[in-house]
């Protein structure tokens, strides 16, 4: 019984853990459904692009764009997509300081984007290459300068 019970338990785990992100690193990524850019300003191109899903209620999301937006001013190879499936009038004020030439403010009304990429916790981060591949993704919290140097140093 104890074995059932922890090959039942050990599945259940391993189907939450599958389903978790439709991330695959060197993969392409999933399509992007923007409904609106703030300002309709998108960030000009760069070699890569850090997709940062976010919300502007979370404290862990704001201590995270904080940092991001640290990492990607001193990466002229790297821009940066605040993602948000909130209402454009909600969140459009408060996420107007963030806007640059690199970084941009997208809405994602419907959540598509977030459940095309199967995020289910923010701050989730990915990284892609010019093609759409997915160089790294993760918690936004664990992401340092030194993952986007390694990064974006690779040709």
């Amino acid at each position: 019984m104890k074995r059932f019970l922890l090959l039942l338990s050990l599945s259940l785990l391993l189907s939450g853990v599958s389903r978790a992100e439709n991330v695959i690193i060197g993969e392409k990524i999933p399509d992007m459904d923007i409904d609106k850019w703030l300002m309709d300003i998108q960030p000009t191109q760069t070699d890569y692009t850090c997709i940062l899903f976010y919300h502007s209620e979370s404290e862990l999301c704001r201590k995270c764009l904080k940092r991001i937006k640290h990492i990607v001013m001193n990466n002229p190879q790297l821009n940066l997509i605040i993602l948000s499936k909130e209402k454009y009038g909600d969140a459009g004020v408060a996420l107007t300081e963030h806007l640059e030439d690199r970084i941009g403010v997208a809405f994602d009304d419907n959540g598509r984007t977030f459940r095309y990429f199967g995020v289910k916790f923010i701050p989730f981060c990915v990284i892609v290459d010019k093609k759409s591949r997915a160089k790294w993704c993760g918690n936004a919290l664990t992401l340092e300068e030194k993952i986007t140097d390694k990064i974006t140093s690779k040709r």
